[in-house]
């Protein structure tokens, strides 16, 4: 053998060999989602747009809070479907079956049971947010859809898992978010009611679920199994890896969308609008870590099962680095050009512009540190992640109500911001120590850095209209002299809606 240290040189050729398979397997599904989850983002802020322009600001407002009520169990019952990119890359076509199988019957049972809830809650919800019948209605509206929403999300974690990249974003980026602004037109336009648009957007998601489910059965040869040897010593694996996950779910669906509840008893529908249009704009930032993502579970899954550890470390370098400077990149122009951004949704929206920048740097937080919560659950680490998301859905407990009863909406946006700096930073402190991965090198300033001359470029030039804007980013910053001297401001009846309880 040669004493010039050839096995390390092979060790150092395998990873890198499993380095180029596992980036050409995300860069593959990446290159497929950008287009698409950009038509799906694009086709979901004309949705948006046909609803504030056509019905107003305050019918979406009412619309926006009880979808994102429905959407907050939605998220928790989802917590089940993580099994399926973590399992399904390893198992044999007869494991795929009986895992999909039970994954299915799981989450929709789960996601029924959610629903009732929700439906016989209806009332109550309505009356401590102080709302209207027509809340209600549309809260029951989405309740009886809860399963519809889950099965949609069910199927597309099993395109995921078997890395079937075309129908994937087929199903989720084109044929849902097209058919959604199809109802949002007509509901908008021609109907102008709501509810219709609410009950049609559940039909859709619930029509779209089954169609992938078919092309599933017929092209990938997925058939129902419940019964089998070793097939309980599976779902038992199952449970006990998505329990944690559905239990964590809770804390984590709190911290993503505890918000809604929180504007909807202590502020207005239109703050409630505000905030879901300042976090579907914010989030075409997240694009390229949208991109990367879907395809890194089981990419990682794989790796992690088979021990390749320094492929994982050195696949999280690079992916986590691209995702940076993309996300800077797309950052610039949303804060320099906010005000016409927003007010493409109304007049309404675009006072509540100086907001959007805090929205951004929520997004630049939630992604600086790339897929730190999926390798977590990759590695097996979903008690220590339920353990996190606990911890911090506990401050934030403690921080939001006084921050929004103190400063209304722009207390709510910078708790948002505080959300996701700590989760993602504390995430990736425990997957340190856990298991010695870290995404940062001394490139991941390089785009940070590059970055700065636009933002002076912006203050300097934006000098002019700061001071004549001067007042609108008073109120929108909540200043409680601002509130004091506008009684617009300090009701439910005004855009922002603050009032103390």
């Amino acid at each position: 053998m040669p004493a010039d240290g050839s096995p390390d040189e092979e060790a150092v050729d395998d990873v890198t060999r499993r380095l180029d398979d596992a980036l050409e397997r995300v860069a593959h599904g990446a290159a497929v989602s950008v287009p698409s989850i950009l038509l799906q983002r694009g086709l979901t802020v004309v949705f948006t747009a046909a609803l504030t322009n056509g019905l107003g600001a305050a019918p979406y407002g009412l619309f926006a809070l009880a979808r994102r009520i429905q959407r907050f169990l939605a998220r928790i019952v989802l917590g089940f479907r993580n099994g399926l990119s973590r399992f399904l890359p390893t198992a044999d076509q007869e494991e795929r079956d009986a895992l999909a199988t039970f994954a299915s019957l799981l989450l929709l049972g789960v996601a029924t049971v959610f629903g009732v809830g929700l439906f016989l809650a209806a009332p109550r919800i309505t009356s401590m947010a102080d709302q209207t019948a027509q809340f209600e209605l549309l809260v029951r509206v989405f309740a009886l859809g809860m399963p519809a929403s889950v099965w949609l999300f069910t199927v597309t974690e099993v395109l995921r898992g078997i890395e079937a990249v075309a129908p994937l974003n087929l199903t989720l980026r084109l044929a849902f978010p097209a058919a959604q602004l199809v109802v949002g037109v007509v509901g908008a336009f021609v109907v102008g009611d709501i509810v219709f648009v609410a009950g049609g957007v559940l039909a859709v998601m619930g029509l779209t679920g089954v169609a992938a489910a078919v092309w599933i059965v017929r092209a990938r040869g997925f058939r129902p199994r419940l019964r089998g040897p070793g097939l309980p010593a599976l779902r038992r694996r199952y449970l006990e890896y998505t329990v944690p996950l559905f239990l964590g779910g809770i804390a984590t669906t709190t911290q993503r969308l505890g918000f809604y509840p929180l504007i909807a008893v202590f502020l207005s529908g239109v703050a409630g609008g505000v905030f879901a249009v300042g976090v579907l704009v914010s989030q075409l930032v997240r694009l390229p870590l949208m991109a990367i993502n879907q395809f890194i579970p089981p990419v990682a899954a794989a790796l992690n099962e088979e021990g390749h550890d320094d492929a994982l470390s050195r696949l999280y370098h690079v992916t986590s680095r691209l995702v940076l400077v993309g996300v800077v990149a797309a950052a610039v122009p949303v804060v320099v050009y906010r005000e016409t951004v927003m007010a493409a949704f109304g007049p309404t929206f675009t006072e509540y512009a100086p907001l959007l920048t805090l929205f951004v740097l929520a997004q630049i937080a939630a992604c600086a540190a790339g897929s730190v919560g999926i390798l977590l659950r990759m590695t097996d680490h979903q008690q220590a992640l339920l353990v996190t998301n606990v911890g911090i859905t506990t401050v934030l407990a403690i921080v939001a109500v006084p921050l929004t009863v103190e400063f209304g909406l722009a207390g709510v946006v910078w708790t948002y911001l505080l959300m996701l700096t700590l989760n993602n930073g504390i995430e990736v402190a425990v997957l340190y120590h856990l298991e010695g991965l870290q995404p940062f090198t001394k490139r991941h300033s390089y785009p940070l850095v590059a970055a700065l001359p636009f933002g002076g470029s912006r203050s300097s030039r934006g000098r002019s209209l700061r001071a004549s804007s001067a007042p609108s980013s008073a109120r929108c910053s909540g200043w409680r002299r601002s509130r004091r001297r506008s009684g617009r401001w300090g009701s439910r009846r005004s855009s922002g809606g603050w009032r103390r309880r």
